[in-house]
């Protein structure tokens, strides 16, 4: 199975003025507010859904990885195989080893 649902990641972006809200707390002292801001671009939401796509992605990669380095060692033993196989016929022939 392939990975074809790429998300195009995005950064949540919000333009916030440099005004506050003052609001006097019951002991007198004071919490200033940020007023809220003009989203400027909406970001990716942060889902299980889109965490965990990439896991299976990356779970893929690592799979085909793993056979790929199989195939890899085997094609090596066998090739290694057949030198000593070859070796040993040209020993056999009277040839140098």
């Amino acid at each position: 199975m392939s990975y074809n649902a790429r998300i195009n990641w995005k950064d949540h972006v919000v333009e916030r003025p440099r005004t506050y809200t003052e609001s006097v707390n019951s002991d007198g002292s004071k919490t200033y507010i940020p007023a809220p801001g003009e989203v400027i671009q909406q970001g990716t939401p942060q889902s299980a859904t889109n965490f965990n796509a990439m896991e299976e992605a990356l779970q893929h990669i690592c799979i085909a990885y793993d056979m790929l380095l199989t195939i890899g060692q085997a094609e090596l033993r066998s090739a290694k195989a057949e030198i000593e196989t070859l070796k040993a016929q040209v020993a056999a022939l009277g040839g140098e080893s």
